[in-house]
């Protein structure tokens, strides 16, 4: 069950996890970020091979001042093209035009927009360790190639360390460095868990949020 729920969180902390969630399986999670940036999460898989989502949210939405609702919704869609087996990794296509942080004609952190991503599983005792790379392109106002990778290490059922990177290129807005981010996941009777998320770690973001901190709150479950 553990692995399905790892499956259905959809990321890591920023990138997209490797897999699509099955038929009638769906996941619900709420991201609360810097600035006051509450963002919700509806995802379901619709056949096995397609996952289909909406999320919605804003800045500000905690704390003093007027909340700032993002201007339209985001969507994911993602397809598994081939299946992992023994050998060879599973590889998905996806759309995601979900971003972090403010919105004003881009969001802060831009969203992956069409991307491609391979991903493989590797079980042992008590251990299962999940890499990822993916290439993508951003449809945001700074339209461009990038590229990203992640790692899952999960212990047992219960926790699981993440770690992600991504160079970030062609963004004339950051320091250039790249956004390496990492997070540690609890797991709670195998259908909800709780996050915790250190982000920004090379310092690349201009805005004076280097080292900034991110919860997530998660719940899955099947129709």
């Amino acid at each position: 069950m553990a692995l399905v729920l790892m499956l259905l969180s959809l990321y890591y902390v920023d990138q997209p996890y490797p897999k699509v969630p099955e038929h009638g399986i769906f996941n619900i999670e709420l991201r609360v970020g810097p600035d006051g940036a509450i963002t919700g999460y509806f995802n379901v898989g619709v056949w096995d091979r397609l996952g289909l989502g909406l999320s919605y949210g804003g800045s500000n939405l905690l704390g003093a001042g007027d909340p700032e609702f993002y201007e339209m919704p985001g969507v994911q869609i993602r397809v598994l093209a081939i299946e992992e087996g023994m050998i060879y990794p599973n590889m998905q296509f996806g759309f995601d035009n979900q971003g972090y942080g403010d919105y004003d004609e881009r969001y802060d952190i831009r969203s992956k927009g069409l991307y491609c991503q391979i991903g493989k599983t590797f079980s042992f005792t008590s251990l299962e360790i999940v890499p990822s790379f993916g290439v993508n392109y951003c449809l945001e106002a700074e339209h461009g190639l990038d590229v990203f990778t992640a790692l899952n290490i999960q212990f047992g059922t219960f926790s699981a360390f993440l770690v992600e990177y991504t160079p970030n290129f062609n963004d004339p807005e950051d320091e250039d460095k790249g956004y390496l981010n990492v997070g540690l996941r609890m797991i709670f009777y195998g259908e909800m868990f709780f996050e915790f998320a250190l982000r920004d770690l090379l310092d690349n973001s201009p805005r004076d949020e280097q080292l900034n901190r991110t919860i997530k709150l998660g719940f899955e479950q099947s129709f």
